[in-house]
C-alpha cells in the first residue's frame, strides 16, 4: 500500500455529520420527527452552533415522545395558523367562517396568542372570561368561550396538549329568551311596506325559519320545485337541512325569475349586513319596538308551536341539534295561553255524573 492511499481522506464538501450536512457555506439540521417525517432546516454557518440546535431539536421531539405529545412548545397562535384554522374553516358556512376568524383575531389571539399552546392554564381563561363579561354581552362571550374551547378540544385530540385547560370551566349563563313574535297585523305591514329587493327575504324568512346568512347563500340548486323542498346546505351546525315549500313559498318562487345557471342566486344580491341594517331601518319607520331579522325565525317556531306542531319536527325545521335551542324559541301569545285555560273552565262547568240507582241495570 502506497503512503498516498494510507493519508486520510478529506472531508467532502457537503458531506453528512451527525444529523447535519452543510451547504453554500452553513450547517443545516436533518432529522425526523415523532410523527416520522423527515425535516430540513438551515441551522448555523459553523459546525459547534448547528449541533447544539440539533441536540435541542432531538431533546424537545424525545421529549414530546415521552409525554405523549407534539411539538410541545408551538405557540397557540401557531397552532392556529398553521394547525387550527386550515383543517376546520373548510367545514363552516361562510357566515361562521367570518364570525370564527373574526373572535380568534380580535379576542382569543391578542389574549393568548403568545402563549406556549401548553402552558395555558384555566385561571387565565377565567380571568379573560370574566373581564370580557364586563364589556360584552352573554351571548357573544359564551360564543367566543365557545371557540376557544373548540380550539383546545382539537389541539388535545391532534396530541398537541394532553389535557384542555377549558375543561371544567363554568359555562356563561344566558339571560331569557327574548319574546318576540309577530301579530298577523305586523307582518302584513313588513310585507307591504319593505322595499322590492328586501321583501323575498322577510317572505322566505317566514315561511322556512332560515337564518340570514343561509337565505343570501341561498342558490337555485338548492331548490327543487318537483319535490317542493328548498335545502340548507351549509348551516350554523355544519348539516345540510331539508325544508318542504309551503304553497306560499312555492307560489313566490315561482314569481322569481329563474337564470339558466344553477348556481345563480335567489334572492336579491344582498350582503347579510345589508340584510340587517335594512329590515333596522323598516322595523324602525314603522314604528315596531324590539325587533331584528332573526325575530323573524323565533316567530316561525312560536307560529309551528302553537299549532301543534311536535318539538321534533320544529327541531328539524329550524335545524336545532340540541332540544333546550328550540324550547328558547318557543313563546306562546297570551291569546294562546288564555284559549288554553278554557279547558279548565269547561271542565268545572261540566254536569257531575249521577249515581246509579241500587239495582238498576248497568
Amino acid at each position: 500500500m502506497t503512503q498516498i492511499e494510507n493519508l486520510p481522506k478529506p472531508r467532502r464538501k457537503g458531506g453528512k455529520r451527525d444529523g447535519l450536512f452543510q451547504r453554500n457555506g452553513w450547517w443545516w439540521l436533518d432529522y425526523y420527527d415523532a410523527e416520522g417525517k423527515r425535516h430540513r432546516q438551515k441551522a448555523a454557518p459553523d459546525y459547534e452552533t448547528a449541533k447544539k440546535l440539533y441536540r435541542e431539536k432531538m431533546t424537545g421531539i424525545a421529549k414530546g415522545e415521552f409525554l405523549g405529545v407534539k411539538e410541545e412548545g408551538i405557540s397557540l397562535k401557531r397552532f392556529v395558523e398553521e394547525k387550527y384554522w386550515p383543517t376546520i374553516k373548510g367545514s363552516l358556512s361562510y357566515f361562521e367562517e367570518r364570525r370564527s376568524r373574526s373572535i380568534l383575531d380580535q379576542h382569543i389571539l391578542p389574549r393568548f396568542g403568545d402563549f406556549k399552546l401548553a402552558k395555558v392554564r384555566t385561571e387565565d381563561i377565567d380571568r379573560w372570561q370574566s373581564g370580557r363579561m364586563e364589556k360584552a354581552s352573554p351571548g357573544t362571550v359564551r360564543k367566543e368561550i365557545m371557540r376557544l374551547k373548540h380550539l383546545l378540544n382539537c389541539a388535545v385530540k391532534w396530541r398537541y396538549i394532553k389535557e384542555s385547560p377549558a375543561k371544567g370551566l363554568q359555562t356563561v349563563k344566558m339571560p331569557p329568551g327574548r319574546v318576540r313574535y309577530l301579530t298577523s297585523e305586523e307582518r302584513a305591514t313588513l310585507l307591504e311596506t319593505a322595499r322590492p329587493d328586501l321583501r323575498p327575504y322577510i317572505d322566505v324568512a317566514l315561511q322556512t325559519g332560515a337564518r340570514r346568512g343561509e337565505l343570501c347563500g341561498l342558490r337555485w340548486s338548492d331548490v327543487d320545485m318537483r319535490t317542493r323542498t328548498v335545502a340548507f346546505p351549509k348551516t350554523k351546525n355544519g348539516e345540510r337541512r331539508n325544508v318542504p315549500m309551503t304553497d306560499t313559498l312555492y307560489q313566490l318562487l315561482q314569481s322569481l325569475p329563474r337564470p339558466l345557471d344553477p348556481k345563480a342566486l335567489v334572492l336579491p344580491s344582498l350582503s347579510a349586513d345589508a340584510v340587517t341594517i335594512g329590515f333596522g331601518r323598516l322595523a324602525k319607520a314603522l314604528n315596531l319596538s324590539n325587533l331584528k331579522f332573526h325575530d323573524l325565525r323565533h316567530d316561525v317556531a312560536s307560529t309551528l308551536t302553537m299549532a301543534g306542531v311536535p318539538q321534533r319536527s320544529v327541531m328539524e325545521i329550524l335545524g336545532h341539534k340540541d332540544p333546550r335551542m328550540t324550547l328558547r324559541y318557543q313563546h306562546l301569545t297570551p291569546a294562546h295561553l288564555r284559549n288554553a285555560m278554557t279547558a279548565l273552565e269547561s271542565k268545572e262547568h261540566e254536569a257531575p255524573a249521577q249515581p246509579q240507582a241500587a239495582g238498576q241495570a248497568g
